[in-house]
């Protein structure tokens, strides 16, 4: 054999290796995708069958409830039979969602129909609540606010006010103490068919938001009553949950993003906690009221925001799935807002968001609701506790910040046992842990890092004279979905029919130097 002959034939070789290679590859993402393809499909009808049995069990629930509330009626007990009505309903609505979950959700799923399934469970919500969709954009808006210069208008809420975002001019910047950004203007107005009830919610608990730098401004006429505040732009928690979910798709959220949502959660219970501090309730924690931009959430919405001291009665106001079913029958009794510990009803709340943003769909059972999608159960027990019954649920926000810190922390919650969190650790007595965990919580750690956080944290000083100190946050978390790799079948394929290409184009050249 000449040179051009070896030559050619190590450049066969090197041909015939890498499509033999490329072949192996491409035949074990194969076996992957038909592996992902059986757990799918097993997945899918395990959850039919759960449905199933939770379907028939139900409607045996919903029966015999309604036999008791038959039996309360004939014996002239009125409060038993409305309570047993009142248990026949819920009853009916799981039952529903279960049946709905059987005949529509799993078979959308089993066949993929992702982008239908996640329409169908974001307007479910709100169909159920009889919250009727925009069929159209809202209106430009036509008010006229001094100093302000309306810039559009945004979609109504359900207190009946009209909201702006504008931009403030020059002189009303420094008035507020605003630098950059625009705010959003809230506006009742009693020509646009507002009730004096609904404005007088909002302006009791004006002076507290203003000391918490909530409000930057506000005027009241004899009638118009609006006030300012800054506006938070972003993608609300609630898409930014599902489309994160989208994204990892039958895999699975990993560790970087389970970091993310539980620090997206951990902002907003960091929120609560001041605002609790300040004689706050929130009253409406959701998704939809969390804006995440930056790798921060930050909590909006004064709209059901109430005094903890307020002697007002309670009223069941509030969002279904993340409203606190304890508050609705303490307000169904007729308690004061004074007389409950209300800021309980904000932690579960927060539970309810944090177990949203671990499954990518609303808590239909409360409490009771289960967990479909792999996620650490550090996670999920605060998520439990949080929800929990009235008595065993966090005393506190700050108690839940603990827990949450600790989760997430070392970047990995998965790591992190239940029997880990403080708040477990004051239920087994261990004080030297908890003095421990006050301390380092006293201290402001930075926010918990993930794989790019490896920087020397910043110090401010806040106090020359004595030493103390603070903690700048160091996290430099994506304003985006951070991508996941992925091993698709492309590359392999690609690699296969280039070295059979060549492995042709050899054969040709061969037979075309060295035919006779």
């Amino acid at each position: 054999m000449n040179g051009v002959q070896w030559v050619l034939t190590a450049l066969a070789g090197v041909a015939a290796g890498a499509a033999l290679i490329a072949a192996g590859l491409a035949l074990g993402r194969l076996g992957v995708l038909g592996g992902m393809l059986g757990g799918h499909v097993s997945r899918c009808f395990a959850q039919m069958g759960r449905d199933a049995v939770q379907f028939l069990g139900g409607i045996t629930v919903t029966l015999v409830t309604l036999l008791v509330a038959l039996v309360c009626v004939v014996l002239w007990k009125p409060a038993p039979a409305r309570q047993a009505l009142a248990s026949s309903w819920q009853e009916a609505r799981a039952t529903f969602s279960a049946l709905y979950g059987l005949l529509l959700v799993q078979p959308l799923r089993l066949i993929g129909m992702r982008a239908v399934l996640s329409h169908v469970e974001r307007r479910l919500p709100a169909v159920l609540a009889n919250e009727p969709q925009a069929s159209s954009p809202p209106r430009t808006a036509r008010a006229a606010f001094e100093g302000y210069a309306v810039l559009r208008e945004l979609q109504r809420g359900g207190s009946g006010a009209r909201v702006y975002v504008c931009e403030p001019d020059a002189r009303t910047r420094v008035r507020i103490g605003l630098g950059s950004g625009f705010v959003v203007i809230k506006s009742f107005d009693f020509d646009d068919g507002t009730h004096l009830a609904e404005m007088l919610r909002e302006s009791r608990s004006l002076e507290a938001a203003r000391k918490l730098g909530l409000i930057l401004d506000h005027e009241s006429s004899e009638r118009r009553f609006h006030y300012v505040m800054r506006y938070h732009e972003g993608l609300d928690l609630g898409k930014f949950a599902r489309r994160m979910h989208d994204a990892a798709g039958d895999e699975g959220l990993d560790r970087e993003r389970f970091v993310l949502i539980a620090a997206l959660v951990r902002d907003l219970v960091a929120t609560l906690r001041d605002w609790h501090a300040a004689g706050l309730w929130h009253k409406d924690v959701k998704p939809e009221n969390v804006i995440v931009l930056d790798g921060r959430a930050t909590l909006i919405d004064l709209g059901l925001v109430t005094p903890l001291a307020s002697q007002m009665t309670l009223t069941t106001h509030g969002t279904e799935y993340f409203r606190d079913p304890e508050m609705v029958r303490e307000a169904l009794r007729g308690a004061r807002v004074s007389e409950v510990d209300a800021a309980r009803f904000d932690i579960y709340g927060a539970g309810a968001v944090l177990h949203f943003v671990l499954e990518g769909t609303f808590p239909a059972h409360g409490v009771l609701s289960g967990f479909r999608k792999p996620s650490p159960e550090s996670l999920r027990w605060i998520a439990r506790r949080a929800m929990a019954d009235f008595a065993r649920r966090y005393a506190s926000a700050e108690e839940m910040l603990r827990d949450l810190d600790r989760a997430i922390a070392g970047g990995d919650p998965a790591a992190v046992r239940p029997a880990d969190l403080p708040s477990m650790r004051v239920e087994s007595g261990e004080s030297d842990a908890v003095e421990s965990t006050e301390l380092v919580s006293a201290l402001s750690p930075p926010p918990p890092p993930d794989a790019r956080t490896n920087a020397r944290p910043k110090i401010r000083i806040t106090r020359w004279w004595t030493g103390g100190y603070a903690m700048v946050s160091v996290r430099p978390l994506p304003a985006a979905i951070p991508a996941q790799a992925r091993r698709g079948l492309g590359p392999p394929i690609a690699v296969l029919f280039a070295s059979l290409g060549a492995l042709g184009l050899i054969s040709l050249v061969w037979w075309w130097l060295f035919a006779d």
